[in-house]
């Protein structure tokens, strides 16, 4: 008797002993992830509002767009817009309710990156527990490619963070398949799906690896054990109904408000591309050279992920299967891609990632070959090593980063253009309008453009979208009061008539060098 109290009372102290150390890594767990949250806010936070375009035109784009929609008009009716709308449903009440200002507009756009840490999170929760799950996130945080994007008014970033958080989602889901945990994981994963598809076009690739994992689930309710009632079976496929109609509802609700703009919201996100693709379409044999320069730069997570789809592979975890398709359908859609801009690689981040964690995992099969070379404990180890070298690769580029964007203050341009700026506000008053290619000096002016005309990019003229006969309607209108050159945009070929037009109407006030000149009435 007194030996089997003795023995009980060592099995409550080992017990008594392990509780604490469970209880410390949960602490650990969340504070780790709490501070790496804390970091991504606080970088994308430093620098934000510096006066200088950080894309060198197309954030002028957007902030012109965000203006004349704060000014009452409307996308696709009056505002010529190239994208899917949700990107700026998503940054306009950031853009109103903190000022009206860059700063803003970009917080705005800060805000919803980090919806692409919880997606990290979710993603490596599923693929490698807790360790996955930090692993995840810390590769999204020191990414230099995010970071950037996430202090832009570009709609990349907001379009991937819905669909990391789509697909990490997914993922979880599929560890966690019924009950109401699966059932808010499915609708979770419908709903990011959607508003990453609406913020860009790109992220349609999302909808492979959910598809992918929506089929394999199929499949395994199909394969359920004999005598599995049809009732029961029926009730694992409610998760998978909800997934798609909370896509296709969230769809219908983004897209109702506008539904009498429908011919218009085609032209301008769809048409425009296509017609631009193929007036553009002898630039796309350097898209293999631009792909090739990418994955070259990204060594290390390139690596990384390719060991972790061994490291699945050796497992026997098909996991990894819907990530690499994934992988290979967002690299042909991007080849496909005309123009090609390095920051439309992004798209391939979060699948990478994804693969890199897998790395981590090790749920190894008992026996054979894995035992006899211990491959269980070996690479584990080696993806956390992998991962370490693509930190320390990653980690140099910020300093340089943060120095660049510190010296923008101070170059040439910056203060020529705080110059114009300057001189534009004083010529005309804000509610006048000015016709430009200048879209950033016109706003760091306060001064909007007129909503057809927030993009006069070399694709628009090219392709024919923003035409001569255009452009002299539009500065014909008496709201119109200025016409700035600044970008050599209006003086394109199939615009070259422009200026000539223009020194007939106007009167010039300042010539700031060649192709720049500011036109009042």
């Amino acid at each position: 008797m007194s030996a089997s109290i003795i023995a009980d009372d060592k099995a409550k102290a080992a017990k008594s002993r392990l509780l604490p150390s469970t209880r410390q890594q949960t602490i650990l767990f969340w504070g780790a992830l709490v501070a790496l949250f804390a970091i991504a806010f606080g970088m994308r936070l430093y620098g934000l509002g510096l006066p200088f375009d950080r894309d060198g035109y197309d954030e002028g784009v957007y902030w012109q767009t965000l203006l004349s929609m704060r000014a009452g008009y409307t996308l696709y009716q009056q505002i010529f817009y190239s994208q899917p709308p949700f990107f700026m449903f998503s940054t306009y009440p950031f853009y109103v309710l903190f000022g009206g200002t860059l700063w803003s507009a970009r917080f705005g756009i800060a805000i919803v990156s980090l919806l692409g840490l919880v997606g990290a999170f979710l993603m490596g929760k599923s693929l490698s527990g807790r360790f996955g799950a930090i692993a995840a996130v810390l590769l999204l945080v020191i990414d230099p490619l995010y970071l950037s994007q996430s202090q832009k008014i570009e709609a990349e970033v907001s379009s991937v963070a819905f669909s990391f958080l789509a697909v990490g989602a997914a993922y979880l889901w599929w560890e966690i398949p019924e009950g109401a945990v699966g059932l808010s994981l499915a609708a979770l994963s419908g709903v990011a799906l959607s508003l990453g598809i609406l913020c860009k076009l790109l992220s349609i690739t999302s909808i492979v690896p959910i598809s992918l994992l929506l089929l394999a689930r199929c499949w395994q309710i199909w394969r359920k054990a004999p005598g599995t009632s049809w009732r029961s079976r029926l009730n694992s496929l409610y998760p998978m109904a909800l997934l798609v109609i909370a896509s296709v509802g969230t769809m219908l609700v983004v897209l109702l408000p506008l539904f009498g703009t429908y011919s218009s919201m085609i032209r301008d996100v769809i048409t425009f591309h296509t017609d631009a693709r193929t007036i553009l379409i002898n630039n796309q044999v350097h898209n293999i050279e631009i792909l090739r320069s990418y994955f070259l730069t990204n060594w290390p997570l390139v690596i990384v992920a390719l060991f972790g789809a061994l490291n699945a592979l050796l497992r026997h975890d098909w996991r990894f299967i819907p990530l690499l398709a994934w992988l290979l359908v967002s690299t042909y859609m991007l080849q496909l891609v005309v123009p090609l801009f390095y920051r439309h690689f992004i798209a391939l981040q979060p699948a990478l990632i994804a693969m890199a964690v897998m790395g981590l995992n090790r749920t190894f099969p008992v026996g054979g070959f894995v035992s006899h070379f211990k491959l269980s404990q070996i690479m584990p180890v080696l993806g956390a090593l992998l991962i370490l070298l693509n930190i320390v690769t990653d980690l140099p580029q910020y300093s340089s980063y943060y120095q660049s964007a510190d010296r923008h203050g101070s170059d040439a341009y910056i203060g020529l253009q705080t110059q114009v700026a300057r001189d534009l506000h004083n010529s005309i008053t804000a509610g006048e309008l000015v016709v430009t290619d200048g879209q950033f000096t016109a706003a760091v002016a306060d001064r909007r453009t007129p909503p057809s005309l927030v993009d006069t990019s070399i694709v628009r003229v090219v392709s024919g979208s923003v035409t001569l006969q255009q452009l002299e309607s539009e500065a014909s209108q008496p709201q119109v009061h200025a016409v700035l050159f600044f970008m050599a945009r209006l003086h394109l070929p199939q615009v070259a008539g422009f200026h000539a037009w223009v020194s007939q109407h106007f009167h010039l006030k300042y010539r700031y060098g060649p192709d720049r000149e500011l036109w009042v009435r």
